[in-house]
């Protein structure tokens, strides 16, 4: 306590004419100088959902040594005092020093507040999270509606990152891992798959995205509606045994893929005749084919091998199938097929009957 303050150490920088100051401060102080939940009156960001802090908070539970967070924003309505400890020659505003903040200030989460209630609940059962640090940045605005309008800045410009790009780059999960290997070594996939943008755009040469290469091998696995609760379950070399198989027999009934890689326009013309290029149908045979395992009882894909290319050959995949149609999978001469829920598990039913 100094002067009816608190004390923390700080940088102090300058965004237009706003001072901000950034800090970084230990996960069992954060819960004391940060308050819960804003009044709807007050509040300056989204509504608070438990369901994503707790999912956070999970994350960094599985993860204690390599968990990482993004700073934590908020706005104080009233400035504190600085005591610069470094030089700005340049009038920066740039300085290193110690920043009092009233015991009068309010704060308003800007950005973060799932991440604050994540850290400390992580925390709470966690002595080794307990013992980390969180990074704050501190921006001086009383204005409720500019804190709103900062809010809103901060997310008009920030850009999705593309779930394949994600898939690419998890070395943690092994459905992901398993994905990038096959991608780059199954005949059916190598070179074929696009690994960094949000979908296969009709003009390229790929086949599926990287994405639905992993939610069809989760499919193989758990079922149709690809959740997997606990990945760390599940063995890559058993995930690669399986989608091997799964790609060796979707390679072996389906001519189609096989012409398409002869050469860029056959693929254009296929792609107009047929819907075996669509992730979402790749989803589909996937789910069929764990629900063929299910009903043979047998545990892997490999003792219904000729059952399931002799199945998958049978299906007509084309844009006109009137199975597909009458189930509302797809529109009749459509090839990209219905992404909703319904559609796809009834998709999912046609194809598991023809693999029986």
């Amino acid at each position: 306590m100094t002067g009816f303050g608190i004390t923390i150490p700080a940088i102090r920088g300058q965004q237009g004419d706003r001072v901000f100051y950034a800090t970084n401060l230990p996960n069992t102080v954060l819960n004391h100088l940060f308050s819960g939940e804003e009044p709807a009156a007050d509040r300056s960001q989204r509504p608070f959902d438990p369901r994503h802090a707790k999912a956070i908070k999970e994350y960094i539970l599985a993860n204690p040594d390599e968990y990482v967070l993004g700073a934590i924003t908020y706005a104080m309505d009233e400035e504190g005092q600085f005591k610069q400890t470094s030089e700005d020659p340049n009038g920066t505003g740039f300085a290193l020093g110690e920043l009092t903040v009233p015991m009068t200030a309010i704060f308003r989460s800007l950005d973060g507040q799932h991440r604050r209630a994540a850290v400390r609940d992580a925390a709470a059962e966690s002595d080794d999270i307990a013992r980390g640090s969180t990074a704050i940045l501190i921006y001086v605005e009383p204005d409720n509606l500019k804190r709103r309008q900062m809010f809103s800045d901060m997310n008009s410009t920030p850009r999705k990152v593309p779930k394949s790009l994600n898939v690419a780059f998890d070395t943690r999960d092994p459905f992901s891992r398993a994905a990038l290997r096959l991608s780059d070594e199954h005949p059916l996939l190598a070179g074929r798959v696009e690994k960094a943008g949000p979908k296969v755009k009709a003009e390229t040469d790929m086949f599926f995205s990287l994405s639905s290469v992993q939610d069809a091998l989760k499919r193989l696995f758990v079922g149709q509606n690809g959740r997997v609760k606990d990945a760390s379950k599940f063995a890559e070399e058993d995930i690669m045994t399986r989608g091997t198989q799964f790609f060796d027999a979707l390679m072996a009934a389906r001519p189609e893929y096989t012409d398409a890689m002869r050469s860029r326009d056959a693929l254009l013309k296929l792609r107009n005749e047929t819907i075996l290029f669509s992730s979402t149908t790749l989803r589909a045979i996937a789910g069929a084919a764990f629900k063929a395992m299910k009903s043979h009882s047998v545990p892997s894909l490999e003792r219904i091998q000729t059952k399931l290319e002799t199945g998958l050959a049978s299906v007509d995949f084309t844009v006109d199938s009137p199975q597909f149609i009458e189930k509302g999978f797809i529109a009749k001469g459509k090839s990209t097929p219905s992404a909703r829920n319904q559609e796809v598990v009834a998709a999912t039913e046609i194809i598991a009957a023809a693999i029986k």
